[in-house]
């Protein structure tokens, strides 16, 4: 008499995996990684960056964690130093494990700095502008001369 217990490597369920995503600053993101596998693989999430992963609860409190586990990572009240590449680990003891990388992009409105906001310069020499430009998706960018 034996017994016998199979193992399988983890794999993600392509249906019920997130892809790329795109947000509003001050939205919520929630990105999703589902692994199929024998043991039940585990599920981490971690920033591509090495930086943070920060939860924020309903009033607005803050949690910085390293590693998140869950099939879902959900991120509320999302700002601009949240965009970056997240990476979905799923493993099960079994090798290997695998991972998905999945980009959150965050869109907020152009902020602009200038830098010196009077310039002056002696009569027919040249002079530089200078203004920049903080925006997701990039910004079109011109000057207009106000007459």
């Amino acid at each position: 008499m034996g017994f016998l217990e199979v193992v399988i490597p983890p794999d993600f369920i392509p249906e019920e995996t997130s892809g790329d995503v795109m947000i509003p600053e001050g939205g919520t993101a929630r990105v999703s990684c589902k692994a199929k596998g024998m043991p039940k693989p585990r599920i981490m999430w971690r920033r591509e960056d090495g930086g943070d992963i920060i939860l924020r609860n309903a009033h607005g409190d803050k949690n910085k964690v390293a590693v998140y586990e869950d099939e879902v990572l959900t991120l509320t009240k999302i700002s601009r130093s949240d965009m970056g590449a997240y990476l979905c680990i799923a493993s099960n003891g079994v090798p290997p494990s695998v991972s998905k990388r999945i980009m959150i992009k965050v869109h907020f409105h152009p902020v602009i700095q200038v830098p010196n906001q009077l310039v002056g310069a002696p009569l027919g020499t040249d002079v530089s502008l200078e203004c920049y430009v903080e925006s997701s998706p990039k910004s079109i960018n011109y000057w207009v001369r106000d007459s």
